[in-house]
């Protein structure tokens, strides 16, 4: 956890020393996806963090350190038993990679490490989770003029979320990122 801790505050020591930086925030819609994932429903949670602003030409990079919540409500097929609301909490790390149709509108690519650090469930255990997970964001961003941008993203886990079943992290992002330097 201390490492995590170390490389979360690097990061952001990083963003704060860059050329552009910025802070971004948002509404996260997750579910989960798999073989053993069942019946769910979209559960929806937030997003936060800071974020850097790379290179000047048609390709940029976007370094990121954000708290996303994650999860999903599995469906009980039995009306006497409720529904499990799984909840988690996760500081992502992502390097995207924002290539430029135009001025305004990029596509963004890349890889993100989660770690969860915190989380709850209806019926399960919460030490029986995996806490690291590793996958892709993808999505587009519109920059509404050189500070101000919205994105739209949609982020697949690679890894399961617990060693013996295949679940997987879902993510549908929107927000809006404000750079501070520029």
């Amino acid at each position: 956890m201390r490492s995590i801790l170390v490389i979360l505050l690097s990061l952001i020591s990083l963003s704060l020393s860059a050329q552009s930086f910025g802070l971004k925030t948002g509404a996260a819609m997750t579910n989960f996806s798999g073989e053993d994932a069942g019946d769910v429903d979209f559960q929806t949670g937030f997003y936060f963090g800071s974020f850097m602003k790379l290179g000047e030409a048609n390709i940029r990079y976007s370094p990121e350190v954000i708290f996303h919540q994650k999860g999903a409500v599995i469906l009980s097929s039995i009306d006497s038993i409720a529904d499990n609301e799984v909840k988690m909490n996760y500081i992502d790390i992502a390097f995207n990679g924002n290539f430029h149709i135009n001025d305004e509108l990029a596509l963004i690519v890349g890889p993100y490490f989660g770690y969860a650090v915190s989380g709850s469930t209806n019926n399960d255990d919460w030490d029986k989770y995996n806490k690291t997970e590793f996958g892709a964001n993808i999505g587009a961003t519109y920059e509404v003029n050189d500070l101000f941008h919205v994105d739209l993203r949609y982020g697949l886990a690679f890894t399961d979320i617990m060693e013996a079943k295949t679940i997987k992290n879902r993510s549908i992002q929107i927000g809006i990122g404000y750079i501070f330097s520029y």
